[in-house]
C-alpha cells in the first residue's frame, strides 16, 4: 500500500467521527426557531405515503435535522438517502447508515439505473421516503436535474420541497456554496407544498416539474430568510 492509499484509507477512518462530532456540536447548539407550513409535511407523513423530501444541496444540516427529527417521533416516516458513489457520499454513509435511514447509493442522473431501481424498490415495496438533493451531487447551484422527477414519476410519490437560513453561518467555497450555521445561531425551516409529477411531464423531460421545484426552493429559502431577518431587529 502506498502512501496516497494509506492516507486515503485513514480519512475514510477517522473524518467521518469528526464531521458528525462538528455537526452534533452545532445540532445541539442551534435553535429551530419556527417550522413554516409545517402541514405540509404533516399531512404526506398522515397519509402513510412515501414521498420525496428535496432541498439544495448546500441546505442539508438542518433539512436533514428536521426530517430526523420528525423520524423520531413518527413511525410512519421510513427514511431513506440517495447518496452518490463519490469521496463524500462515502462519509455520508458511514454517517447517516448509524442513523436508521435507508441508505442507497448512486446518482439518479449520471450512470444511475442501477440506483433508480433500488430506489423505485424501496418507495414502491418498502415505503422508504428517499431524501434527493436535486442540483447534487456536483451542480451547477440551484439547477434542478431531472433525476428528481423521474423518481417520483417511476414511484408514484409526491415531492415536498423544504430549505432554510440561519441568523448567523459560515460558507464553504465549494460549487454549492455550502451553509454551515454557526453554533448558537438561530434556525427557521420552511416546508413548501407538494410538487406532483404526471404522465404528460415525462414527454417533455420533465421541464414544467424542474421548473416548479427551483421556484419553490426559491421562495421558501427567502421566505425563511425573511422570518429569520425580523428576529434579529
Amino acid at each position: 500500500m502506498n502512501i496516497k492509499q494509506w492516507r486515503r484509507r485513514l480519512s475514510a477512518v477517522l473524518f467521518p467521527p469528526l464531521v458528525w462530532g462538528l455537526i452534533q456540536v452545532i445540532w445541539k447548539t442551534c435553535r429551530i426557531r419556527d417550522v413554516l407550513q409545517r402541514e405540509h409535511l404533516n399531512a404526506v407523513i398522515e397519509s402513510d405515503q412515501a414521498f420525496i423530501p428535496c432541498y439544495w444541496h448546500q441546505q442539508q444540516l438542518f433539512c436533514v435535522r428536521l426530517l430526523l427529527d420528525v423520524r423520531t417521533t413518527s413511525k410512519k416516516l421510513n427514511l431513506g438517502y440517495l447518496i452518490s458513489p463519490s469521496a463524500d457520499g462515502n462519509i455520508a454513509t458511514r454517517m447517516f447508515a448509524n442513523q436508521g435511514v435507508h441508505i442507497i447509493r448512486g446518482s439518479a442522473t449520471r450512470g444511475g439505473a442501477q440506483a433508480l431501481r433500488e430506489i423505485y424498490t424501496a418507495i414502491r415495496q418498502q415505503n422508504v421516503s428517499p431524501i434527493i438533493t436535486p442540483d447534487g451531487p456536483t451542480g451547477p447551484i440551484f439547477q434542478c436535474k431531472p433525476g428528481v422527477a423521474m423518481i417520483a414519476h417511476l414511484g408514484q410519490a409526491p415531492i415536498v420541497p423544504l430549505a432554510y437560513a440561519a441568523s448567523n453561518y459560515w460558507q464553504l467555497r465549494s460549487w454549492d456554496r455550502f451553509v454551515i450555521p454557526r453554533p448558537f445561531s438561530t434556525i427557521v425551516v420552511g416546508v413548501g407544498p407538494v410538487v406532483n409529477v404526471t404522465q404528460a411531464d415525462a414527454k417533455d423531460g420533465y421541464a414544467r416539474v424542474c421548473g416548479e421545484i427551483e421556484e419553490r426552493l426559491q421562495s421558501i429559502s427567502e421566505h425563511c430568510q425573511q422570518v429569520v431577518n425580523k428576529g434579529k431587529s
